[in-house]
């Protein structure tokens, strides 16, 4: 069964990049849009990584290890599609992945189908990957054809960041109105104080030697993983039946995850350490100037002597030149705070009986493809 959804204006299906190909196409070449599950994504993997390493906002939260561990282990992500803009055709061998947008698409018979960003609370950072030097070209493509011409609703994204400032000036070039909405001022804009290491360290080495570890091996990090899901099973999530361990879905996710990431040093780890026995840990997610407080956790035996507050802190010391933000954008004292908030792409909305129709059609293709994968599945 061909599990590519084809609507009109886009490509029917595609071949992987030959993982072998060096070529790129010509700098002004035709671009071709595809709309694919993000399950399948997976037979184009080599031509998605080269992109993630060349996007205008790296993101680590679209890199192959995170999407696809997600689609194949997590129930949110089991609609979640993609937007695939190429440059060349199929069979050239100089074909290229210039853009991905993940997506879960809303199927409404009788209103405006705006497209929907993958969104959900694992993913800390919404920017699509877009090729950083045809960034406007690529954008453009996306806006002007199914499905996102009809609006595009982004979440979690870097206002101030080279892909809105990007989205932007595509925007202004089209004629569509953006809407920049901040998350919650208060909170996106307050830096997170991790009080005085000095302090807590000073304090808790009364207990017994203190030590952070990092590490560095991908059997280390897989090891460190284990301890981190340990620490936070030991505590009040596991009473609460909430800590990861006890999720069979999750688990298998964040495992996979951080495997895949490791293996491309798009995840660290860190640990705190009371003689031999670890009081904290936490994971660490990207490896650019800007890297993701993807979770952290403590003893809480220890708590009054807030070893996580410490282990944290500590980590930002080891490396200064880096920003490790908090989910909402927060960073660590020392460094600025981001300002995360959503960008909505309005279209004008067309409401002929010829419009409605289309945008029927649509929609039942789409749930068809839903529930053919529902059977398939099992």
């Amino acid at each position: 069964m061909n599990r590519i959804v084809a609507l009109k204006g886009l490509s029917a299906g595609s071949s992987p990049l030959p993982a072998g190909s060096i070529a790129a196409p010509a700098p002004d070449g035709p671009l071709h849009l595809e709309f694919k599950p993000l399950l399948d994504c997976a037979e184009i993997r080599t031509a998605w990584s080269n992109l993630a390493a060349r996007a205008l906002e790296p993101n680590p939260f679209f890199e192959p290890d995170f999407a696809l561990a997600a689609a194949q282990h997590l129930v949110a992500f089991r609609d979640a599609a993609a937007i695939l803009v190429w440059q060349g055709g199929e069979t050239s061998p100089a074909r290229r992945l210039m853009g991905f947008l993940p997506c879960l698409p809303q199927g409404r018979l009788f209103g405006p189908d705006m497209l929907t960003a993958l969104a959900d609370a694992r993913v800390f950072s919404g920017a699509p990957l877009i090729d950083r030097e045809r960034g406007g070209a690529v954008l453009d493509a996306i806006m002007t054809r199914k499905p996102a011409r009809r609006g595009l609703i982004l979440r979690a994204i870097d206002l101030d960041g080279a892909f809105a400032q990007a989205l932007r000036a595509s925007s202004e070039r089209l004629g569509l109105p953006l809407k920049p909405e901040p998350a919650t001022p208060s909170l996106a804009r307050r830096r997170a104080e991790p009080g005085n290491p000095n302090a807590l360290r000073d304090a808790l080495a009364r207990e017994g030697k203190v030590t952070l570890v990092e590490a560095g091996a991908r059997s280390d990090i897989r090891d460190a993983i284990e301890l981190v899901l340990a620490i936070e099973a030991s505590g009040s999530r596991a009473r609460a039946r909430s800590a990861t361990l006890q999720d069979t879905r999750e688990v298998g996710f964040v495992r996979a995850m951080t495997r895949g990431l490791a293996r491309i040093r798009q995840c660290r780890t860190g640990l705190l350490m009371l003689d031999e026995r670890p009081i904290a840990g936490a994971i660490i997610l990207g490896k650019a100037q800007r890297s993701w407080l993807y979770t952290s956790t403590q003893d809480e035996a220890y708590a009054l002597f807030e070893p996580e507050r410490l282990l944290l802190a500590l980590m930002q010391q080891a490396t200064p030149s880096r920003q490790i933000l908090r989910r909402r954008g927060e960073a660590f004292s020392g460094n600025g705070s981001v300002p995360i908030g959503t960008l909505t792409l309005s279209a004008a909305v067309e409401h002929s009986p010829k419009h409605i129709a289309l945008r029927a059609r649509d929609a039942l293709r789409w749930r068809g493809l839903r529930l053919r994968r529902a059977v398939a599945g099992g």
